[in-house]
Order: structure tokens, then sequence, then C-alpha cells
């Protein structure tokens, strides 16, 4: 559980820590019950995080250590996506963009990747590590070959990609 604070912690922005913050609904008891007896309440409520990124979180942190019942993890995955998600897009937004612009993808480190381009922690790394072992991309098509790659993701982001 202490593993499951100090990552969080390093993750937040700091915001008040009064419990009474937490927005009400299913998986507010265990928000209180499971991360509030190891850590201020501020490091959750001050991570903005999408559902994906909540669930490698909480994924994280019970290999860590911390004690949530595999009942609870789907429900504390929601609550969290839910009460601690980003900021919505700009209307108009398409899908996949992103307000960071453009993301050059023979230069950008894994968590940018991830990121900018909806990608898992996972894939990220396979395109850092196919691109390391087999030199630049020139296209967007040159992803599709990395092992892996949900093929849509990148076709959506392809008009972002930078070579």
């Amino acid at each position: 559980m202490a593993m499951f604070l100090t990552g969080l912690l390093l993750l937040v922005l700091a915001v008040p820590s009064d419990p009474n913050a937490l927005p009400p609904g299913n998986g507010q008891a265990i928000v209180q019950q499971k991360c509030s007896t190891c850590h201020a309440l501020k490091v959750v409520t001050g991570k903005k995080a999408s559902r994906q990124q909540w669930s490698t979180i909480v994924d994280q942190m019970i290999t860590r250590g911390a004690d949530v019942p595999d009942d609870d993890i789907d429900t504390l995955v929601d609550y969290l996506s839910k009460n601690f998600a980003p900021a919505p897009a700009k209307a108009g937004a398409e899908k996949g963009q992103n307000r960071t612009g453009p993301v050059n993808v023979n230069t950008a480190p894994a968590s940018e990747l991830a990121a900018a381009l909806d990608l898992t922690e996972q894939e990220s790394m396979s395109i850092v590590s196919y691109r390391e072992q087999n030199g630049n991309f020139k296209e967007w098509r040159d992803l599709t070959k990395v092992p892996g790659i949900d093929s849509k993701k990148i076709e959506s982001n392809k008009d972002r990609l930078v070579f």
C-alpha cells in the first residue's frame, strides 16, 4: 500500500485533501477506505487520467501491494475515471486529436507517444523498441508493421504524425 501512495503522489498536483472533497458515487467508499489510510486524498483528487490510465495505475499499485479486492477493482477504476478524468477536448475536436499538436514518432519517448496518440503503455514501448531496432519510420503505414499495435489507432492519428 505504501508503494501505491508513493506512485500516485508522484503523479498528482497539490489540491485540498479534505475527504469530503470526493464526489459521491459508487466507489467513493473504496477510495476512502483503501487510499486515504496511507496518503492524503489530494493524491487521488489531483490526478487527471483516462480510464485506461486509471486502470494501469490501479493495476500497478496492486502489484506494489495495495489491498484492493478483485471485486472492487472495476468499481474503483470506473469511479476514478468518471470523477478524475482529463478536461474534455475542445468542441469540434476530432477523436484522436490532442491539443499537443504533431508528434514526431522518430524522436518521441514512449510516454509521449502513449499520451498523444491514445496508445497503451505496451503499444508505445513497442513502437520505440521497433524504431531502435529497425531505424526511423518514413510514413504512417510503417507503424502498422510494429507487432502488437492497433493499426486503427495509428490510422486515426496519421495526420498528426511527423517523421
